[in-house]
């Protein structure tokens, strides 16, 4: 993976400034990070550690931009992809709920190519990286029912423009913060370990 240095959501307004300078050097900043995704999570085995998720997919709404090459509109043809590698640090069980704890780092990229496939977990992170954040995941898992609820509390640690039509975009400020709210199925025994969607609400 490159490094990098560091259900409808709400819209949201944007708060739009404009670098100084030459026209070809003016940004588009979007303060508020609107966005919804649809993935595949893939766990460590039971016993194994470092206990490890990997969760990758790709965003199906950014606000104000195309998030499709064309149709069918799905990973195969998605021009934001993401891709998140989360140790675990704890779990607690409560009855049929399983309480995870989560810490590590979420990347978004833009990727023209739009070549990902799931089953291949590599390609949701070949793309050109335009957000970084820092991350704290809790999921509640039912072993029951078999389904699960996430909330991802994120820290922008860096953002990079990108080239979007004949403007350049920018996506969120260094330090600014965003939940993520997603609702998933397990899958057994995978992998995938699991398959989620959710969006982005702003943080306060």
């Amino acid at each position: 993976m490159k490094a990098f240095p560091l259900a409808a959501a709400t819209l949201v307004a944007l708060a739009v400034t404009t670098v100084s300078g030459a026209q070809s050097d003016s940004v588009r900043k979007v303060r508020d990070v609107s966005l919804e995704l649809v993935g595949e999570v893939t766990n460590t085995p039971p016993g194994v550690t470092p206990a490890t998720s990997t969760q990758v997919g790709y965003l199906s709404y950014v606000v104000g931009l195309k998030a499709f090459k064309g149709e069918p509109a799905n990973e195969t043809t998605a021009l934001f992809t993401f891709y998140a590698q989360l140790p675990t640090v704890r779990v607690i069980s409560d009855g049929p709920l399983r309480i995870i704890t989560r810490l590590g780092t979420f990347t978004i990229y833009r990727d023209l190519s739009a070549n990902s496939r799931f089953g291949e977990p590599d390609t949701f992170g070949d793309g050109r990286p335009i957000l970084v954040a820092s991350v704290r995941q809790q999921v509640v898992s039912d072993t029951v029912s078999g389904t699960f609820t996430t909330l991802n509390r994120n820290t922008i640690t860096a953002t990079k423009p990108f080239a979007a039509g004949k403007r350049r975009v920018q996506v969120g400020l260094v330090g600014e913060k965003f939940n993520t709210v997603l609702t998933g199925h397990l899958n057994m025994p995978g992998p995938p370990s699991g398959y989620f969607a959710g969006y982005t609400v702003a943080s306060h």
